[in-house]
């Protein structure tokens, strides 16, 4: 299950809950349980991506620039776990 990112406008307070896509918004519905101010969603950049969604639609083969990119990656990051 998705991991969803919410606020009190209030209060400052945040915190996560693991919802079906379904019911992300249930948490906006209901006042902070800190404050019982208005709690909204916020939207936080993806730390990652998928293989999958590398490839081409046309071709089962991985861009070559992937492959450049790894091998980048494994040379400069220390403690990589690539």
């Amino acid at each position: 299950m998705p991991t969803y990112d919410y606020r009190c406008e209030k209060c400052g307070h945040t915190f996560e809950e693991d919802l079906k896509i379904a019911d992300r918004k249930i948490p906006t519905e209901s006042p902070c349980s800190e404050c019982g101010g208005e709690v909204k969603q916020i939207i936080v950049a993806a730390s990652g991506f998928a293989y999958d969604n590398i490839r081409t639609k046309h071709s089962k083969q991985v861009p070559g620039w992937y492959s450049d990119k790894i091998k980048d990656m494994k040379r400069n990051i220390p403690g990589n776990t690539l």
